[in-house]
């Protein structure tokens, strides 16, 4: 394929890099602009549009293939993660726009750190390549330090973003050291990237089509086996696996409210869309690391639902609740190793429903907090909802939507979304995990009810909570988006049928 034509199939995350850097050099260079807040996320939304269009028009052409020379896929799971992070973004600019202003931390590089780390994201979709996993990965992480500090003049996010680079930091050699004992103990199949029917030949490969074709009939060394362990602790720790999960809690309730909620939609996305990728290339030796991932998806449904139960601060209370979801979603990726082609493509269609379901309501969680916050001073306890049914009745049941959706009560997009998983992993015979993941999801509603019951049967301790939130557009906005659709894909799943039905078609070796 030509370079040109790389390009092109490349060009929404090139639309999101290109915008991101021209809203940062206007902020910095142009002085009109910055007496306009509002231009760099109007800017932002339109570049995000147009990367939005063009990632639908790619999807609605077919699968275009590998690029870069096997670097980058650009196919329909390619495409259809992009589109559920280009909507995670577009999310993310409105709630900026209220809480910044709130906060009066309104500077443009903000949006341009939300567009660098969504593009990253992207990149991790599309990868084919360990390395290029590794580079996206960073671009990811680097820009979500940042804004995770990014009101500085508070204790708690410096606190957040020291400790979530840190660990960050920590993991990202884990996946590194993976990636050359992979590159390391899969000697010859360089071979394989020529056509080629034996292993002979001294080099190893990053690439996963290669790998997968050479674990076809290669049986893996222990080195390549340690390769892949380390490779799933660095991508556990950036989908907040158990117990990879350390730095969640931590960062989620330090960081500001906006970029928590871009953060466990947007970074959750990402990180399983690269697992998928990554699990789709070893799936040849499934059998080696199957039930690492089974006795994962248990220990992070069950710690993060038993220890979100504990929890008064509602922020950390969801950070919990992010961690458990992570292993709804491991769920999926364990029924994906089925022999069975209906239970496969049916476990990567249910992961891309519920990533999907899973960010708007999260998503929408956090915009009602960013929404009855009052200027200067973040709602984050059990404490500050008391009486919120009272006070704010629109803001306590437009909450109620999320947290029955969160638990999955129908008719909500949560409830089809583990629907979904559940039936995919019967299909998959592995009927004792689905069974599990019934039981951990019954405990979750617990806590998501304690909430409404704050909000609803509790008086407020002292001053009642009062929205006092300036320009709140950005955040109506965002709450009408995401209470909208999680209702009506809940009704209606099929709306988004070109999403996940073109997600399952990811090519398998």
């Amino acid at each position: 394929m030509s370079y040109g034509a790389s390009l092109s199939a490349i060009s929404p995350i090139l639309i999101v890099l290109c915008t991101g850097m021209f809203v940062l050099l206007a902020d910095s260079c142009v002085p009109i602009w910055r007496r306009y807040k509002p231009l760099s996320a109007v800017t932002s939304l339109i570049g995000i549009a147009v990367a939005a269009w063009y990632s639908y028009h790619l999807l609605d052409n077919g699968p275009i293939g590998q690029i870069f020379n096997g670097a980058i896929i650009a196919d329909a799971f390619t495409q259809s993660c992009g589109l559920l992070l280009l909507v995670t973004a577009a999310l993310a600019v409105l709630l900026a726009v209220t809480y910044l202003e709130n906060r009066q931390l309104h500077l443009g590089e903000y949006y341009a750190l939300v567009l660098f780390s969504t593009a990253g994201s992207m990149l991790m979709a599309a990868t084919n390549d360990l390395i290029m996993l590794f580079v996206a990965l960073e671009t990811l992480s680097v820009a979500l330090y940042v804004l995770a500090g990014f009101a500085r003049t508070q204790e708690r996010s410096e606190e957040a973003a020291l400790k979530y680079f840190l660990l960050g930091a920590f993991a990202a050699g884990f996946l590194l050291y993976g990636i050359a004992l992979i590159y390391g103990g899969s000697a010859g199949a360089a071979s394989f990237a020529h056509g080629a029917t034996s292993g002979a030949g001294n080099g190893g490969s990053t690439n996963l089509t290669v790998l997968a074709a050479y674990l076809h009939i290669t049986a893996p060394s222990g080195m390549l086996m340690t390769g892949v362990a380390l490779l799933l602790v660095g991508l556990g720790f950036k989908a907040a696996l158990v117990p990879f999960h350390m730095w969640t809690p931590d960062v989620y309730e330090g960081a500001p409210t906006s970029v928590t909620a871009y953060m466990a939609a947007g970074a959750k996305i990402a990180a399983f869309a690269a697992l998928l990728r990554v699990l789709s290339g070893l799936l040849p030796i499934s059998g080696y690391w199957l039930i690492p991932i089974q006795i994962l998806a248990i220990i992070t449904m069950f710690g993060g639902n038993l220890i979100a139960i504990t929890q008064e601060n509602v922020k950390r209370m969801l950070a919990y609740s992010s961690i458990a979801h992570a292993g709804y979603l491991m769920v999926a990726l364990s029924a994906m190793t089925s022999t069975n082609p209906v239970a496969r493509t049916s476990a990567v269609s249910a992961i891309t429903f519920y990533l999907l379901a899973y960010s708007l309501m999260t998503m929408g969680a956090f915009a009602v907090l960013i929404w009855v916050s009052r200027r200067g001073r973040d709602i984050q306890t059990l404490a500050d909802l008391k009486g919120l049914g009272k006070h704010d009745p629109a803001a306590a049941y437009v909450m109620l939507v999320f947290m029955l959706s969160l638990g999955g009560i129908p008719p909500t997009m949560g409830f089809l979304g583990k629907w979904f998983i559940f039936a995919a992993t019967v299909q998959a015979g592995q009927l004792w995990l689905a069974l599990l993941l019934a039981v951990a999801s019954m405990i979750s509603i617990y806590y998501y009810l304690k909430i409404v019951w704050m909000m609803c049967f509790q008086e407020p301790e002292g001053d009642a909570v009062v929205p006092r939130a300036l320009s709140p557009t950005g955040v109506f906005v965002s709450i009408a988006i995401t209470v909208g659709a999680t209702l009506l894909f809940g009704f209606v799943p099929n709306l988004v049928s070109v999403l996940t039905n073109s997600a399952a078609t990811m090519p398998h070796p």
